[in-house]
Formats: C-alpha cells, sequence, structure tokens
C-alpha cells in the first residue's frame, strides 16, 4: 500500500462530510469512489480501507494520536497514526515529529478505557454493558468491529448453487459454502459483483449471511399468502419469493419510496412473479388487508447495532434519545399491523438489532397487551458466534 498525493485531500473532506455534516459514512464513500472515475481498483481499495478503517476506530487512532478528528492537522495526525500502524510510508503532508511508532506503542500499553479501545460512544457502550452484560457485550464489539465479508444468496428461480459456483470458477472468482447457510456463498476477497453479467442476469442478490436466515425463519410455503410490512429495497422479499417457488402470494411494504422503486427493478432482474402488491404503506392499505396473511413479517426499523460491521459508521449517528424513538416507532408499528394477520397465521418480528430493549422486551410487553398472540419461538444472531450480522427474529401465533 502507498499514499500517493491526490488521496490525502480527498479523504480530509470525506471526514469532514462524515464526522462534522453527519453524511452516511458507507454512501459518502460510494459517492467519494464514483467522483473519482480515474482512480483504479488499487486506489479505490486503499481509500476505502483508509476511510472504513477510521471511520470504526476513529476513538481508538485519537486517543493514539493524542488529537481527534476537529480539525485539519487533527485529521492528519490520525492520518499518521494510521500509516505507522499499517507500515505504509508517511508522505510529508502527514508527518507530525510529535507522533512515532514508538511513542503509539507506549500509549497502547495505557490502562485503555474500554469505550476507547472498543472505539465507540461512551454511552453506547454502557447502554449494552447494561443490556448484555460487559463480558457479552464485549465479545460482540470484537466482531463487530471486524471488517465484514462480502456474501451473495443464490436465486434459485434462475440458478442452483452449485451451477453458479462452477460459472464464478470459470471467471476466477473464489467463493466458499457454510452448511447453515444453504443460498449462500461467501467470497474469499471483495470483488465487484454487482458489474458481471451474472448479477444483472439476476442469478444473485448481495445479501448478508444472517438475513438469509429469516426467510427460513417464517415458514412460508408455496401457496401461502405473505406480507412483508417493513420490506425495504427487498432482500428478504426476494428470498421469500424464491422460497416460495413463486407460488402463492406476497404483498411488500415499506414508508420509504426510494426503497420501493429499487425493490421494482429488483424484482423484474429476479425472475419473481408471486410479487402482487408493492406500494408505500398507508393506514388505508393497512386497512385493506386486515386479516389477510398466512405470515406477517415486520422487520423493523432499529437501531442496527447488528450491521457495525459493514456500516461502523452508524455508532457515531446514534444516540440515546434516537434510541428512545427508534422503540415508540417498533411498538406503534407492531400494535397498527398486527390487523394484517389473519387468526391461525404467524407474525415474524425482526430486528438488525442485539439489545434486549429492542427484541426481547418489545415482544414481551407486546404480548403482555395483545392476548390473542402466543409466543412460539425466538432467536438471537450472534456476531460473535455466526457468520454474519446480529439479527433478533422472533414469531408468535395469532389464536383462532
Amino acid at each position: 500500500m502507498k499514499w500517493y498525493p491526490n488521496y490525502i485531500p480527498e479523504i480530509l473532506i470525506a471526514l469532514k462530510e462524515i464526522f462534522e455534516n453527519n453524511k452516511q459514512a458507507d454512501k459518502y464513500i460510494q459517492f467519494l469512489l464514483k467522483k473519482n472515475k480515474k482512480w483504479g481498483s488499487r486506489d479505490r481499495k486503499f481509500v476505502s480501507k483508509v476511510l472504513y478503517d477510521i471511520v470504526r476506530w476513529k476513538k481508538y487512532y485519537a486517543f493514539l494520536a493524542q488529537s481527534n478528528l476537529s480539525t485539519i492537522e487533527g485529521k492528519k495526525k490520525i492520518l499518521t497514526v494510521w500509516s505507522l500502524l499499517h507500515q505504509v510510508p508517511i508522505p510529508n503532508e502527514l508527518f507530525f515529529s510529535d507522533i512515532s511508532l514508538q511513542k503509539i506503542e507506549e500509549r497502547k500499553k495505557q490502562p485503555i478505557p474500554s469505550d476507547i479501545s472498543f472505539s465507540l460512544p461512551t454511552w453506547l457502550y454502557k447502554l449494552g454493558s447494561e443490556q448484555l452484560g460487559e463480558h457479552k457485550w464485549q465479545q460482540e464489539l470484537k466482531a463487530l468491529n471486524r471488517e465484514a465479508e462480502l456474501v451473495i444468496r443464490v436465486n434459485t428461480l434462475k440458478i442452483s448453487r452449485n451451477r453458479l459456483i462452477e460459472i464464478f470458477k470459470k471467471e476466477n472468482i473464489d467463493v466458499y459454502t457454510l452448511p447453515d447457510y444453504p443460498d449462500a456463498l461467501f467470497l474469499n476477497k471483495k470483488y465487484p459483483l454487482t458489474q458481471t453479467k451474472f448479477y444483472k442476469k439476476g442469478y444473485f442478490e448481495i445479501q448478508d449471511a444472517s438475513s438469509q436466515l429469516i426467510s427460513p425463519f417464517t415458514g412460508a410455503k408455496p401457496g401461502m399468502t405473505v406480507i412483508d410490512a417493513c420490506a425495504g429495497a427487498g432482500g428478504k422479499t426476494l428470498h421469500l419469493a424464491a422460497q416460495m417457488n413463486n407460488k402463492g402470494e406476497i404483498l411488500a411494504y415499506d414508508i420509504n419510496s426510494k426503497k420501493i422503486k429499487e425493490l421494482l427493478i429488483r424484482i423484474k432482474r429476479n425472475g419473481v412473479k408471486n410479487i402482487t402488491d408493492v406500494a408505500i404503506i398507508t393506514p388505508e392499505i393497512v386497512k385493506r388487508n386486515k386479516n389477510k396473511a398466512d405470515i406477517l413479517l415486520i422487520d423493523a426499523p432499529c437501531s442496527s447495532i447488528g450491521t457495525l460491521r459493514r456500516k461502523p459508521g452508524l455508532k457515531w449517528q446514534l444516540s440515546s434519545q434516537k434510541i428512545k424513538q427508534i422503540n415508540a416507532i417498533q411498538k406503534d408499528i407492531l400494535t397498527n399491523y398486527e390487523i394484517m394477520l389473519k387468526p391461525g397465521g404467524s407474525l415474524i418480528y425482526v430486528t438488525c438489532s442485539i439489545l434486549p430493549e429492542e427484541n426481547e422486551k418489545m415482544i414481551h410487553n407486546f404480548l403482555q397487551k395483545k392476548k390473542k398472540y402466543t409466543f412460539v419461538s425466538d432467536k438471537t444472531i450472534y456476531p460473535s458466534s455466526m457468520q454474519g450480522d446480529g439479527f433478533y427474529m422472533a414469531k408468535l401465533l395469532k389464536k383462532t
């Protein structure tokens, strides 16, 4: 790895946009790479790594640099620390006489508060420790601070997993499988898969491994009526369609119009035929679908704590107030949407969080108020023990 002069100003601007102007890190990095069209794959890889590493480890790097990101000099010092830790030759623009590998090693030997060593906002470190216990929380933070691997879900409506593996071998795309994920392929290194003709033909979708466990958990079968009430851009919706072998009926709703538009594009690319309604959800749609679904999937808005491996910038944008607001939204969605489920049907509640207040406690409170529901099962997918993001899923039965 090597610094080139044109990297530094772009990275400094990116750090300002992300940390001072609250731009979403992953989206801004994508924008930066698209803007610099002359950058080759080596350039893109280097800049992405620097930015994602600093977003992930901002607090720890700031401690080692004895500086912060509020000034240009502070940003440069943190880039210097990154360079020393990754054994990258330091250009003149990043040379500071008060920063050396020896001084960094001395600082690393000092007692370091856990919120700094795990690079987390202090309030969030305390919240996770209170809800999961400090030992368990630290175990999960170790996993959440690792870089996420690239995972795809094979679209079995168009191709088998074995056939796609054969195609990838011919294209020198190295993948492997794991037994707990029947539709997943894991890549040994990053690859621009969405630029391939195989993606454009709808042979696969980019989808986290843990996310791929949700559709099987629902128990959806061909011929059923399924409502995905918080479909987003439709990763799980499309998986449900394949699981149901394009038979039955799926209704996909969300509050975000951009995600709805993306879902419509993906439906066509994937060759899905059993998604019969895609729309922005409204109270009228909820009433119209009263007692309609055999399965009601509510992938609720949440803190997204379980996705910090791939979206490390989220932790700097959250607040305790936001968590409370999210809890209120989760409660409202459960309360208002459950009427779409027919008696005898299954309500599936999902979040990409591992915090009990968004998960078990939410379900407990719902069951206390809605006596027509009984608890069937639940599962927390912890990043430390599985191959993907953190998720929670619960299945409730609506009494007949």
